[in-house]
């Protein structure tokens, strides 16, 4: 009666997915957002749009239709295979995670696109994660491909988004308030779906909208940490003054703040709120732990694995656990596998809970985790009580390929990129031993 108890909540919980991901896409929180902050034509004429990102497509549908904005007054930059605007809205796609020769023509297209508006043109400008690698235009004398190793490298070394970001910053012309620099003197209006766990919205596609004072030396000295000798000369160059050759100057007078229509905390409600109202979920003690969950994947897993066991060992109830965030991964050398961060915790912590009868979700809520083509995964943690899938998990985890062994046991999550990013969620549902039924 346990397994079966089990699976029908997995199942339960499966079919739920739909509804959560349409909870989370730009349109519903662009509903939301409106209903409770109504924005005006006096406060916001029609002007131009500007989208970028993973959630681009969405946002630039919902907030033309809410802003009356005309589609020929919008462009829109969204990574490859993404969901676009519908036809008839200007649409460019670019490389992610890494910038290639196209980021570099989306960034001419979109000063052209600039230049083209009048100076009194108000300009709303929507962000979200995954935009970063759209546009480039680095600083000289640094090259597009040493901007990309850069990049490439800091990701392999398990860096956080936070001092990616702050690379790809100082290394660009457009990041860290160059895009705001190239729309002066237009009034401008910024929206922001947050990737970024934590107070760091105005960080989502590394500061386009936000001024972000540079300080090269130190910026070198935070890559020698995590890079070691591999920094490319021009990189070194680059970084050797204050501020950066081409880097924006500070604006004359601050710029309003952004409005974060959604970030992390959005993704922990929107959970408790589509799943924990499930039939024997809604009596169970919740502990919402955390919108900002960092450090590398299986470390972290131990930790929440840790504390999750003892509560179990010590209540006579179940439970459900709940946080959100960005975990990272270190990718030793190669041959990697086909995974990414968000399945390799929640596997790792699935087999920290083996001695427990619980599911694990881990969900990537922009429908690709890392190279896997998969979302992210669901797991019954008792399966790996069997010594045998204990022993293909972990070395599934050495290896950094534990997209093909959650996809063989049926438990990896598909559903292609959502058109939209707000972080990773985590959801453990610890079922009490003694229920039956």
């Amino acid at each position: 009666m346990t397994v079966a108890r089990e699976d029908k909540a997995l199942l339960t919980v499966r079919s739920k997915l739909p509804e959560f991901f349409d909870r989370i896409s730009p349109s519903s929180l662009l509903i939301d957002h409106f209903h409770h902050f109504p924005t005006s034509s006096e406060e916001l004429p029609p002007g131009a749009l500007i989208a970028l990102g993973k959630a681009a497509g969405g946002l630039t549908m919902g907030l033309a239709e809410i802003l009356r904005i005309p589609p020929e007054r919008t462009i829109t930059v969204l990574p490859s295979g993404y969901p676009p605007p519908r036809t008839g809205y200007p649409t460019l796609f670019g490389p992610h995670p890494l910038p290639d020769n196209q980021s570099l023509q989306n960034a001419v297209l979109l000063q052209r696109f600039i230049a083209a508006l009048p100076a009194h043109t108000p300009v709303v400008v929507a962000i979200s994660g995954g935009s970063s690698s759209l546009v480039a235009d680095p600083v000289p004398p640094v090259t597009l491909a040493d901007k990309a190793l850069i990049t490439e490298e800091l990701m392999h070394a398990g860096a956080p988004i936070q001092v990616i970001n702050a690379a790809r910053i100082h290394l660009s012309t457009i990041k860290g308030g160059g895009l705001a620099s190239l729309l002066h003197p237009r009034p401008c209006k910024t929206y922001i779906v947050s990737d970024i766990p934590g107070a760091s919205a105005g960080l989502v596609g590394s500061s386009p909208m936000e001024f972000v004072e540079r300080h090269g030396p130190s910026m070198l000295e935070t890559l020698g940490l995590w890079l070691g000798d591999r920094i490319p000369s021009s990189v070194r160059q680059a970084l050797s003054t204050r501020h950066p050759a081409g880097a924006p100057k500070p604006p004359a007078s601050p710029s309003p703040p952004p409005t974060v229509l959604a970030s992390s905390e959005t993704l922990l409600a929107v959970a408790e709120n589509v799943f924990l109202a499930l039939p024997g979920l809604s009596r169970l003690p919740l502990h919402r732990l955390t919108g900002e969950l960092r450090g590398e994947a299986r470390e972290a897993a131990s930790v929440l694995g840790s504390q999750i066991l003892w509560n179990a060992h010590r209540t006579s109830t179940g439970s459900v656990w709940l946080c959100a965030g960005e975990t990272t991964v270190r990718l030793d050398a190669p041959p990697h596998g086909q995974g990414g961060r968000t399945l390799e915790l929640g596997l790792s912590l699935a087999l920290e809970l083996s001695a427990v009868p619980a599911l694990v979700l881990s969900l990537a809520s922009d429908g690709w985790d890392g190279n896997s083509e998969l979302a992210g995964m669901l797991a019954r943690t008792r399966l790996f009580g069997d010594p045998r899938l204990e022993r293909k998990g972990r070395g599934a985890l050495l290896a950094h390929n534990t997209a093909p062994f959650l996809d063989e046991l049926g438990m990896g999550i598909r559903t292609g990129p959502t058109g939209t990013n707000l972080n990773d969620l985590l959801m453990v549902i610890v079922f009490d031993e003694g229920e039956t039924s």
